[in-house]
């Protein structure tokens, strides 16, 4: 059974997830369950670089074997998430790897920003968004860390979760609140 939400705080499995053709991996997985063969073709790279993460992927129980297909009579091994959604709550200080992981915080702000503008926010500026982000991520996370998924936590609670501890912690943490401050003024 897939999970809607699945909160993972493990340092180990968090810095796994970094790595970029994972993320390619579990992205592909997202809407489909496939074989190494099909990741390998879209993913255009190496079979046996595929497979290697697929097994880590495995181990860290990100992912599982959902079945098996025949083709040309070989059977092989179908692969699907194990939830839905995958929420990173790192205590960021406390993460092996965390320059791999403030990378991809890096990379997704830059994306963030790049869309802000296609929606009209002209004059972004990244250092204050990336500041904001960073700050939200760590007092999110130590708040959603406990957390204890059930069938009722799904994408849209889970956002509207995140978007009241934000309002909340705004009024009581003063280094939250200053930073978004500085990212919001336009």
């Amino acid at each position: 059974m897939v999970d809607e939400i699945r909160v993972i705080d493990d340092p180990a499995v968090i810095k796994l997830v970094t790595d970029e053709t994972r993320r390619s991996i579990l992205e592909l997985l997202r809407l489909n369950q496939l074989t190494v063969a099909q990741m390998t073709s879209i993913l255009e790279k190496d079979q046996s670089t595929i497979y290697r993460h697929v097994e880590k992927l495995l181990k860290a129980g990100l992912i599982e074997q959902t079945g098996e297909r025949k083709d040309h009579h070989i059977p092989e091994k179908v692969y699907g998430r194990t939830a839905r959604i995958f929420f990173l709550a790192p205590g960021v200080d406390a993460v092996p790897g965390k320059d791999a992981l403030l990378k991809h915080w890096e990379r997704s702000t830059e994306k963030v920003a790049r869309l802000l503008r296609q929606v009209g926010y002209e004059g972004v500026d990244e250092d204050a968004l990336r500041e904001a982000f960073l700050e939200i991520e760590k007092t999110v996370s130590a708040k959603i860390r406990d957390l204890k998924p059930d069938d009722s936590l799904n994408f849209y609670t889970i956002w509207k979760l995140q978007t009241a501890i934000i309002m909340l912690e705004m009024q009581k943490n003063p280094v939250l609140r200053k930073k978004i401050e500085k990212f919001a003024v336009l």
